[in-house]
């Protein structure tokens, strides 16, 4: 169980990481955005957002066009980076190492997506007539995504797999 603990406090800390630096249009609005909420100050007051109230304001229509757009990705990125907690969270409980590599494609490929939305929504360089972003999280999340695909998570030492099964190194031909 101890061989997991450290991907999984790694995979907790990413939700901690702000991921995102934003300004809307000519500084109506600054914030800082993480997987599953954002701070954001503006000329109307500061508020703290909630990802479901992101979602809220996409389905009511009060997000439209490319902005919807960018928060849909983003949300379906914190999805991947949740469903990521929830598998190494088993490989933990489990002592199981077959959760780890799903969990860092999940990683990865949530981490595209908010660089994504990020692109969606102020352009390729990141810097448009809608705003600007500094993406400083993300980098984070696709470097754990990677160590946990290409890390060494198994024991083989011992020449087993998980399930306790030996593995032949040598060819059985008589």
């Amino acid at each position: 169980m101890t061989r997991f603990r450290l991907p999984l406090i790694v995979e907790c800390l990413l939700f901690f990481v702000p991921l995102n630096i934003y300004g809307i249009g000519n500084n109506l609005a600054t914030g800082v955005q993480w997987a599953l909420f954002r701070y954001q100050e503006s000329y109307l007051g500061n508020s703290l957002i909630l990802i479901h109230r992101d979602l809220g304001y996409v389905l009511n229509g009060t997000l439209r066009g490319s902005s919807a757009f960018s928060t849909v990705i983003w949300i379906l990125g914190a999805f991947l980076l949740v469903a990521a907690l929830i598998l190494l969270t088993f490989a933990t409980v489990l002592d199981d190492a077959r959760p780890v590599k799903p969990a860092g494609l999940l990683n990865i490929a949530g981490g595209v997506l908010f660089l994504v939305a990020m692109l969606v929504q102020y352009g390729p360089a990141l810097h448009s007539d809608h705003g600007f972003s500094l993406p400083i999280g993300v980098p984070l999340i696709l470097v754990t995504g990677c160590w946990l695909v290409f890390g060494n998570f198994c024991d083989d030492e011992d020449g087993t797999v998980d399930g306790g099964d030996t593995e032949s190194h040598d060819s059985d031909s008589s």
